[in-house]
Parts: C-alpha cells; sequence; structure tokens
C-alpha cells in the first residue's frame, strides 16, 4: 500500500472528516489530488496532516511500499543475524548502489558486509577503516549514522572511540526533546562503554574520565529511561572519588550496589559492554584520586563548539537541511542524484520553497536521514500541534492546568484529536498529584469515562493512543472489554518490532488497573490483569534487560501478594521502593507508588 493510500485508510478508520482536514489549511481538492496521485505535499501539509490523524510518519511509512526505498531502522535487527543474511543484505544494498550510486547503499552494504565477515572470523579492518573514516569527517550524526557508530564499537581502538565520542554527545542534543525509543538503548550502550575505557587506565582516566561523567550526567531522554537515571547516579558518585571525598564515595557506591543487588539490576543490562558496577567501581578506586588529575601534558578530550548542533525546534526544515549538509560535508551533487533539482536544492534551503512529500523522500536519502529524523523535526519544530506533549515532563502541575484549558479550548475551537488526547494526558498526571486517593476517586472516574468513549471511536490506535491506553481500564466494570482491550494493547507489538521500543505496554500501562483491583478487593480482575502481566513478562526475555520491567514486575508481584494473603507488609513494599530511589537517585520514580502504599495500608491490615 502506498503512503498516501495508508494516510487516507488511517483518516478512514480514525473517523476524520474532510472538514476537519480543511480546516488545517488543506484544501479538500488538494488532499484529493495527494491521496489519488495527481498530486503531492509540501511537508507543511504533510505535518498538519498527520498530526490531525495522530500518527506519526514512522507510523505511516512502516505500513507502506515506500519503506523499501527509505532508511528506516535499518540495522535494528543487525545483532541477530546469520551469515547468509548479512552476505545478502550486503549485496541487495550493493546493487542498489551500483544503480543509484547514492552513498546511503553503500554504507549499508559495507556495515552487512562488516557483520559476514566477523561472523567468517575473516579480516575486517578494511570495513572497519572504510566506515570510521566516513564518520570522522563528519561534526553531526543523524540516526543513522549514530547506528553505524554503535556496531562500529567492538571493533574500534580507545583512541578512534573517544575520537567520535564528541561527535556522538553533540548529536544527541537535537535528540533530547523527542527521543525515538531504540535511540535511549543505543546511547546507554555508547556512554556506558565510554565510561569503562574511560576507568581502564589511569593516562585514559586523565583525558577522558572529566568529559564522560559530564556528558553522561546532562543526559535527558524520555522519562521511562531508568538505565538513564542509573547512569548518572554513579557517574556522581564516581565525581565525587574523582575530587577526592573518597570515604563519602565508597558510602554512597556501598548503598548503590546494595540496592542493585537486591532489585537484580548488579550492571546494565541493557549495555553488554559494561561488567558490573562492582567491577567498574574497583577499576575506577584502583586509581588514587590525585592519580585521575590532569597534568599539562595531557591531551584532554573536549566536545565540539555549540554551533555543530542543530535544533529542530526552531528552524524551517530547508535551514536543518542546510546544517545537515555543511555538518556532514554533503555535496549537491548527491542530492541531484537522489533525484532533486540543482534549482529546487537552492530554494528550499534558501527557504524559498518549501519541500514536498517525493522531494522530502530523495532528500532523506541523500542526507542519510533515517525516517525517524524526520519524526523528530515534525514533533519537536515549533509549528508542531503536539510540541508541548513530549516536554510535559518539564512542566510544573499549575503549568499543566493552565495547559489543560488552553488544549480543551483549542479542541473546542478545531474538533482535533491531538488538542483532546493531550489535555487528556495532562489530566492523568495532574490527578494523581493532586487528588487524594486518585485511584478511588469521582475525578478517575469521570477521566476513564471520558477516555474510554474517545478511544472507542477508533478502529485502529497508534503510539498517541497508546499513551491513554490504561486509563479507560480503571472503573471500567466490563471484564471482557477489558480483556479485548487488552489484546489491541498487545497488537502494538507490531510497532515495538517496527521501532524497537524498550517496554511493554502491558507491563508498564496496567499497574494502575492492577493496583485498582487491588484497593478495591477485586480478586477475579486483579488476578485476571496480573496473570496476562505475568505472562508477557515470561513471552518477553528479550526486555528483562530493561530496569523498568525488573522492578515494575517485582512491584506487582508485591501488591498481588497483598490481596491473596489479606494483609499489608509496608517494610517490604518500602524497602523495595526506597532502593529503586537509592540506585537512580530519583525520588520521582517512587513518589506515586508510596502514595499507593498509603492507601493500601487503609484498605488492609497492616502486619
Amino acid at each position: 500500500m502506498l503512503l498516501r493510500e495508508k494516510i487516507n485508510e488511517i483518516r478512514q478508520a480514525k473517523r476524520v472528516s474532510i472538514d476537519r482536514i480543511t480546516k488545517t489549511g488543506i484544501s479538500k481538492n488538494k488532499y484529493y489530488r495527494f491521496v489519488s496521485g495527481e498530486g503531492s505535499l509540501s511537508i507543511g501539509d504533510l505535518q498538519k496532516l498527520i498530526e490531525l490523524l495522530t500518527v506519526s510518519l514512522s507510523e505511516v511509512v512502516a505500513d507502506s511500499s515506500e519503506r523499501d526505498q527509505l532508511i528506516f531502522n535499518e540495522f535494528g535487527d543487525y545483532f541477530t543475524l546469520d551469515t547468509t543474511e548479512y552476505e545478502q543484505r550486503a549485496k541487495n544494498a550493493a546493487r542498489r548502489y551500483m544503480a543509484t550510486k547514492l552513498t546511503a547503499y553503500y554504507t549499508i552494504s559495507t556495515v552487512y558486509e562488516l557483520g559476514a565477515a566477523h561472523k567468517k572470523d575473516e579480516p575486517v579492518s578494511d570495513y572497519v577503516d572504510d566506515l570510521y573514516n566516513g564518520l570522522k569527517r563528519q561534526k553531526f550524526f543523524t540516526i543513522f549514522d549514530l547506528q553505524v557508530f554503535r556496531i562500529l564499537v567492538p571493533y574500534l581502538s580507545v583512541a578512534r572511540f573517544f575520537k567520535l565520542y564528541p561527535i556522538f554527545t553533540t548529536s544527541l542534543r537535537t535528540y533530547e526533546a523527542y527521543n525515538p525509543a531504540d535511540g535511549i538503548e543505543l546511547m546507554i550502550k555508547i556512554h556506558a562503554t565510554a565510561m569503562t575505557y574511560a576507568v581502564s587506565t589511569a593516562a585514559r582516566a586523565r583525558k577522558y574520565l572529566d568529559f564522560v561523567l559530564t556528558q553522561v550526567s546532562n543526559m535527558r531522554g524520555r522519562p521511562f529511561a531508568g538505565e538513564f537515571a542509573i547512569m548518572k547516579r554513579l557517574a556522581n558518585i564516581s565525581r565525587l572519588y574523582v575530587m577526592g571525598n573518597v570515604d563519602a564515595a565508597q558510602r554512597a557506591f556501598d548503598s548503590f550496589f546494595g540496592a542493585a543487588k537486591r532489585l537484580d539490576m548488579d550492571r546494565l543490562y541493557a549495555s553488554p559492554n559494561m561488567q558490573t558496577f562492582n567491577v567498574y567501581w574497583k577499576k575506577l578506586t584502583s586509581h588514587a584520586p590525585e592519580k585521575l588529575q590532569p597534568t599539562a601534558a595531557d591531551t584532554v578530550l573536549v566536545g565540539l563548539d555549540d554551533s555543530a548542533g542543530i535544533s529542530f525546534a526552531e528552524v524551517p526544515m530547508g535551514a536543518a537541511f542546510e546544517y545537515i549538509m555543511k555538518l556532514k560535508k554533503l555535496s549537491v551533487h548527491e542530492f541531484e542524484t537522489a533525484g532533486m533539482s540543482h534549482s529546487k536544492i537552492y530554494r528550499v534551503r534558501k527557504n524559498l520553497a518549501e519541500f514536498d512529500v517525493n522531494d522530502l523522500f530523495a532528500a532523506m536519502m541523500a542526507a542519510r536521514l533515517d525516517v525517524r529524523d524526520v519524526d523528530v523535526y515534525l514533533t519537536t519544530n515549533s509549528t508542531a500541534y503536539g510540541r508541548s506533549r513530549f516536554g510535559m515532563r518539564h512542566l510544573s502541575v499549575d503549568e499543566m492546568q493552565l495547559a489543560i484549558i488552553d488544549y480543551e479550548n483549542l479542541y473546542t475551537e478545531t474538533g482535533f484529536d491531538i488538542y483532546k488526547e493531550i489535555a487528556f494526558e495532562f489530566r492523568g498526571t495532574v490527578l494523581k498529584h493532586t487528588v487524594p486517593h486518585w485511584l478511588q476517586s469521582e475525578e478517575l472516574k469521570q477521566l476513564s469515562m471520558e477516555v474510554s468513549d474517545h478511544l472507542g471511536h477508533f478502529d485502529t490506535w497508534h503510539e498517541a493512543q497508546q499513551r491513554l491506553a490504561a486509563w479507560p481500564m480503571l472503573n471500567q466494570p466490563d471484564s471482557n472489554l477489558i480483556k479485548r482491550w487488552m489484546d489491541q494493547t498487545v497488537d502494538f507489538g507490531h510497532y515495538m518490532e517496527t521501532f524497537r521500543y524498550p517496554y511493554d505496554p502491558i507491563l508498564i500501562n496496567y499497574d494502575s488497573p492492577l493496583i485498582q483491583a487491588v484497593l478495591n478487593k477485586d480478586a477475579d480482575r486483579a488476578e485476571a490483569i496480573y496473570a496476562r502481566q505475568f505472562a508477557e513478562y515470561q513471552h518477553r526475555p528479550d526486555m528483562h534487560i530493561y530496569f523498568n520491567y525488573r522492578w515494575h514486575m517485582l512491584l506487582n508481584a508485591e501488591f498481588i501478594k497483598v490481596l491473596r494473603e489479606g494483609y499489608v507488609i509496608p517494610l517490604t513494599i518500602d524497602n523495595l521502593l526506597k532502593d529503586v530511589e537509592v540506585i537512580t537517585g530519583e525520588r520521582d520514580f517512587i513518589q506515586p507508588y508510596q502514595e499507593l502504599l498509603t492507601m493500601l495500608k487503609e484498605v488492609y491490615p497492616v502486619y
């Protein structure tokens, strides 16, 4: 199915009328010419359309014929392939390179040839040198480049790794506001490697450690990434030691590592490059703090200057491509090879014309952009309807309350579902922080009913709807409906495979319905939800590497035990939550659950 046909299918499944499309400024004639193949859309109109449909470009492209013509998580399954698969993909990419002369296909072919050579124990140095030299000449990595860097890491010397590391850290600034989920895992692996390399010898520590600890401490991303918080906590403890506060650092690490072991998290399982936290700590503390201070003879690692970063938030698409061309050292010839005219390239770069969809796809291949790079732009750009949805973690409760009124008014004026969904998300967050016993409150019942009614209008869900998926389960008396909706949530697994989401919505989204059933002493419902959660956990061993999985399942096991035994042992749950706080250094992770523990103590006898 072509992308234009997929967009029209989603419009019908989500019951979005043509009248609502015309409210965005896209005329009825322009829309029908686009879906019929008689015309195209500008990037600005495409952004309006997919936001109106509350879907991402990635989710549309994932099920379209255009997917094979674009870079879309090209190396997402790279480490699971066998020799034959590496060789076949290398040949396919090489044929495409010979037909198109696009550098992207040459790089893809080289990466798969590297994998095949490694599997066959053949020399890999030529492939490594080729890929390394390609990355070294750039001052900015897009998602495609970041994936290549991750694959290269095991083959690079420490010196080569740290040559690319500053480019990596600078590039991450572009993805801070909205981070593709598999990018989080990539960031964890690269930073963990940097920490490991930086403490391997005192000489390396003097050159690299300060820079690495600063970069780890500055990491930002989606709030569910517990590994980020763990790495930051370990970096801060390491900083204490480097500064000479040896006793305080050792006490802090002992507390950190003790909590990690009790949570069965004595290492970053998402990153095999770092051994256990204890091994890392022993290596660091084998060097006296004074031996870790740079001397005049040391060439200390520094980052790129700030001008090397790109903020997609404030610039038009043409200016963003201008930056990318400059920092990746791309020639106009590469864009002409991809199918853009010299005149169009100039006019787009100077913001005298907009990309249309066909030009955009050509430019993406020339610039070696993943589809998700464009998603980041469309989501964080100042013209995005839903931009604040991904900045909500930076808002106070008071700011959210004001934003709710604004978005409800915008929905009333426009009828755009995205505004209603943002208001729902903000209302849920405010409710949890302001309403006592929120899981048993009238306010929750009202929100649950409204979200249930909203989602019930759609024949298909995308990520935007999955973010709301747990609310309808609360105060929903129909157990069969709950089962059907949980099945619909599991169907989202199609997109988890597409985007490599490091979470499963059944395990993360359904904590609240489980706890509510326990509070209400609804044994049938609680056991049904927990059984489904446990089954998902057993069937997804690939997810066990993530911290959120581990501690949520430990906590859910404690909650179901309360229901089964008929009493609560507060110290057991409280100690688990305190361990989460100690290892992450973040109270925000546990505060909602401590409030739930207070509710449990009012419903069940305390042992």
